[in-house]
């Protein structure tokens, strides 16, 4: 890992100290003295859509979630629509065949020369440094049920194998390094809502599913696999909305996804950023930005942050091109990158399933975009390279 490129300024560390000295640190922490997670390298734009976007011109799904990550610095893999199947496919459309959602295919995009290659049915269920796995059901004949199939391995060298079967041995997949691990997730905390990290890192523990009368929602606290706990500054789900591994970066990002003008007065909003050894950081979001758009999905990258706007949930009603779209963000500047409808419908908060994704350099997004009413237009993946141009 190039922690060159990460250099901590002005960091606040959450160590594993006393119960009341943790409380001193949350309120230093989250004062007026707040810390920048990163410097970032390079210049910063001095216009909006300051970069060429690249256009692959493949279609994806339109209404469910969209798999795109990258193969390697020029190469992006995802899952597309075959010439033919609608765009919508969720059930209230409709378009369902056979009880089972189109298959679709998966492509591999090479962003520098544009060509396209076809790797047939299926759908990309994960990604990661050069490591991909695929997924489709067949028919079996002997039964005459649908049974899943899977491609795994690396890009290029796959295997087919079957899928899991009744009777199998119990798996678990970490989502953020796509490795397997024998037997079910080492959950450490019964009975409580947790988020995954990787294996070795641990969970985050939510807190209780079910409070008793009167009991106050815990603080989030960072759960190692030997057990070792660690108080976080942080409240779920108001400042915690998902588990987001930045592999370039070797961070996680705890985006949190506010509407603007929700609270009154309106609270400056942060990206919490944690390191796997336990430090966090809390990153401000420009004024500028907060007070007229919401924060939905956020990645990082060498210039910045990149935040969407809009268009990710079921039922947003404002994809215009007023306001939506992508945005970077460094320090206290912000620069539009696109407009409409950038990212997934349906944002999973596993690592998985956000439709924009960043080179394992930093310097490129791919994305899921669509321009106009989100149901009808054409959604295809996209690209900006942030380190070139302006």
């Amino acid at each position: 890992m190039d922690w060159g490129m990460m250099r901590l300024s002005r960091a606040i560390q959450i160590s594993f100290a006393p119960v009341w000295l943790r409380g001193v640190f949350a309120i230093l922490f989250l004062s007026a003295h707040m810390a920048w997670a990163f410097e970032f390298d390079g210049p910063f734009p001095s216009r909006d859509y300051p970069f060429a976007v690249k256009d692959s011109g493949i279609e994806v799904q339109v209404d469910a979630a969209t798999v795109v990550e990258w193969l390697d610095n020029e190469s992006v893999i995802f899952s597309a629509l075959k010439p033919g199947e609608p765009k919508l496919q969720g059930e209230r459309f409709r378009a369902k065949k056979d009880n089972k959602e189109y298959p679709g295919r998966v492509v591999v995009w090479n962003t520098r020369t544009g060509e396209v290659k076809d790797l047939g049915e299926g759908k990309l269920w994960c990604s990661y440094r050069g490591y991909i796995s695929m997924v489709w059901d067949e028919l079996d004949q002997a039964t005459g049920k649908a049974e899943p199939f899977f491609k795994k391995g690396l890009y290029g060298s796959e295997q087919r194998m079957p899928g899991w079967r009744q009777g199998d041995s119990q798996r678990h997949q970490d989502r953020h390094t796509c490795i397997l691990y024998d037997g079910p997730p080492q959950q450490r905390a019964p009975d409580h809502w947790v988020y995954n990290l990787r294996e070795e890192d641990g969970i985050l523990d939510l807190g209780p599913k079910r409070l008793q009368p009167g009991e106050k929602k815990p603080n989030v606290t960072l759960i190692r696999p030997d057990g070792a706990r660690q108080v976080l500054p942080l409240s779920w789900p108001s400042e915690v909305q998902g588990v987001w591994w930045n592999d370039w970066a070797g961070v996680y990002l705890l985006a949190q996804m506010r509407y603007g003008g929700s609270t009154q007065p309106r609270k400056p909003d942060t990206l919490p950023v944690l390191y796997p050894d336990g430090r966090l950081e809390l990153y401000p979001i420009p004024e500028s930005y907060w007070r007229q758009n919401s924060t939905k999905v956020a990645v990082i990258t060498r210039r910045g942050f990149v935040i969407t706007n809009d268009a990710i949930f079921v039922g947003a009603l404002f994809p215009n091109k007023l306001r939506s779209g992508a945005y970077l963000i460094r320090d206290d500047k912000v620069v539009r990158l696109v407009d409409w409808l950038v990212g997934n419908e349906r944002v999973a908060l596993d690592n998985s399933h956000r439709g924009i994704t960043v080179s394992p350099d930093g310097c490129k997004i791919a994305f899921k975009h669509g321009e106009g009413d989100r149901y009808r237009t054409a959604h295809t993946i996209k690209m900006i390279n942030i380190c070139e141009g302006e």
